[in-house]
């Protein structure tokens, strides 16, 4: 028959099971034991370690105000705690539990009794309902808890319990010596309550803290969570908070363990006033790099920023090897800087080449940045829209970009003239500005810029080197492959550079020259063998090689 009501209550089996409520490690029961002991009002907690032969007892001490009721600490969900800290802490009556599984002596002081008492549960008596003996006890106040310890909590339970002990708001002693104890909001630069927390800022470099650092500290306990942060443009700090939880009912954390935040309303307004401290921090600041985008939202939310630092990063070709490309960290406040976009590095090296000779912009280039986009110094700026090379070889003229191929009739090598040539965009007109070059490049049909197919281009004339050429194609166009079969850096740089040699050195200076340069290549290693008072000539055809060893003439005396 279905009865007409039931009623909430722990299943038998539930019991066989206790042992899986916490992970058994050291830190954790700990943990639990220390937030025992701070609940119960004690005013220092000792913690030690004693062997007896080949075993050995963690002794964990405190002077609160004692188990009042020895059944609590066996009666799963019963914490036997105040309504005050139920209803600040939300204790889950399972902390002994943490305990569950190991040979445990408790020993406590009863205050409505006004007596102590003490309580052995052996191991094999926490997932079974048999009695547990209660006998009287000297002891006169606070409780008293030894756990026979596991070899394997010995390797890590000095730095458990420095851990645990940390941040923990009571002090802690290990084997009679006092632990080093540390504001959870120690070297903040801003600090400020909310709702029973306190909510602390810090500027920190990116590299200096992890997604999985803990966040909340809940009297000691520290935990990872989701919290908002504010990250300025380029080279700006990372804003970041921790909270320091003392008396936030609204904040819940997952039970048994708290390793994690309940996702409830009351997170979901602690993550908006974080949100705000992080920009009242920037605000005491008095100078920032914010996004346009993070500015307007301080804005709204009543915290009134001044537009970020007019000053931009002045402009780096990329290189097509992303390794090497780097931001200059040169600041630049000219107020006719001009913008300019991460170009091509087929076109960006060229370019920069020719406006290191000549700027034909009107003001320093300066790296574009998007987010900044909506401040007024920022939109008042002028920036230049496209790079191209117009080229003229013999009686014939074209025009060559990053996407732009040369004509199939063009050939690499030396020509009449290359002109930079650029669209820029200013208060709303398009202007056209030029420039001389000495270099440029073309893609080939595939866009692949290869050392043999990409087109070469160079002023007649000029003061170009064949191997600046060299230097400039490199960094236009290598990258180094990291397929698991392809060879090392260094290596496909060293192929990359001798074929680039070969191909721009006998373009520019004909084939003698670039047989000179390879046939140097292949023996510039092998200087170290020739002994010091001996020259060798060699003489290399296709028939074969001949070497002749000459002494050197020693100098004559003075």
């Amino acid at each position: 028959m279905i009865p007409a009501t039931i009623a909430t209550a722990v299943a038998p089996e539930t019991i066989a099971k206790v042992t899986r409520l916490f992970n058994n490690t050291a830190y954790d029961v700990i943990c639990e034991l220390l937030q025992n002991a701070r609940r119960a009002g004690a005013s220092v907690v000792a913690i030690a370690l004693n062997s007896a032969g080949s075993e050995h007892f963690l002794h964990v001490t405190d002077d609160g105000h004692g188990i009042a009721d020895p059944a609590s600490i066996v009666t799963l969900g019963r914490s036997g705690w105040s309504d005050e800290t139920r209803r600040a802490e939300d204790p889950a009556g399972m902390g002994v539990f943490s305990l569950a599984g190991r040979d445990v002596i408790i020993r406590s002081f009863s205050k409505p009794d006004r007596q102590g008492w003490m309580a052995h549960i052996p191991a094999s008596a926490w997932e079974t309902s048999r009695p547990i003996a209660i006998s009287s006890d000297p002891i006169a106040r606070g409780t008293a808890i030894t756990v026979r310890v596991p070899d394997e909590w010995l390797k890590t339970l000095e730095r458990d319990v420095e851990k645990a002990a940390k941040h923990y708001p009571v002090p802690v002693t290990w084997n009679g010596n006092d632990l080093v104890q540390e504001d959870w909001l120690k070297d903040a630069n801003h600090i400020e309550e909310w709702q029973g927390v306190r909510i602390g800022v810090f500027q920190k470099h990116p590299s200096h803290y992890s997604s999985r650092d803990g966040r909340l500290n809940f009297h000691g306990l520290t935990i990872p969570c989701d919290l908002p942060y504010v990250q300025e443009v380029d080279r700006g700090g990372h804003w970041i908070a921790r909270v320091d939880i003392f008396d936030a009912p609204q904040i819940q954390l997952v039970l048994p363990a708290r390793k994690e935040v309940v996702e409830n309303d009351g997170i979901a307004r602690l993550r908006d006033a974080v949100r705000v401290a992080i920009y009242r921090a920037i605000e005491a600041a008095g100078t920032h790099r914010l996004s346009a985008h993070d500015w307007r939202e301080a804005c709204s939310l009543g915290i009134v920023l001044p537009e970020a630092a007019a000053y931009l990063l002045s402009w780096t070709p990329n290189a097509a090897d992303s390794s090497r490309n780097y931001e200059s960290g040169q600041h630049i406040t000219d107020p006719g800087m001009v913008l300019m976009p991460d170009f091509d590095a087929l076109v960006g090296q060229p370019a920069n080449a020719a406006i290191a000779k000549h700027n034909p912009f009107g003001g320093p280039l300066v790296e574009a940045q998007d987010a900044f986009q909506g401040y007024g110094w920022y939109d008042i700026l002028a920036q230049v829209e496209d790079l191209r090379f117009r080229v003229t070889q013999g009686d014939r003229t074209f025009v060559v970009s990053d996407t732009q191929e040369a004509p199939a009739e063009a050939e690499s090598g030396w020509v009449e003239a290359i002109t930079l040539e650029a669209t820029m965009r200013h208060a709303g007109a398009f202007i056209e500005v030029s420039t001389e070059a000495d270099v440029a490049f073309a893609p080939d049909q595939w866009s692949c810029n290869s050392v043999d197919e990409t087109s070469v281009f160079v002023l007649r004339g000029s003061d170009q080197t064949a191997l600046g050429v060299v230097d400039l194609l490199e960094s236009a166009i290598f990258y180094a492959s990291d397929d698991s079969d392809a060879d090392s850096y260094s290596t496909q740089l060293e192929r990359f550079q001798a074929d680039a040699a070969e191909r721009i050195i006998g373009m520019l200076e004909g084939d003698d020259a670039a047989l000179k340069n390879r046939v140097r290549d292949l023996l510039a290693s092998h200087y170290f063998v020739v002994p010091e008072d001996r020259s060798v000539s060699i003489v290399m055809t296709r028939r074969g090689v001949e070497i002749t060893v000459s002494p050197i003439a020693a100098p004559e005396a003075a």
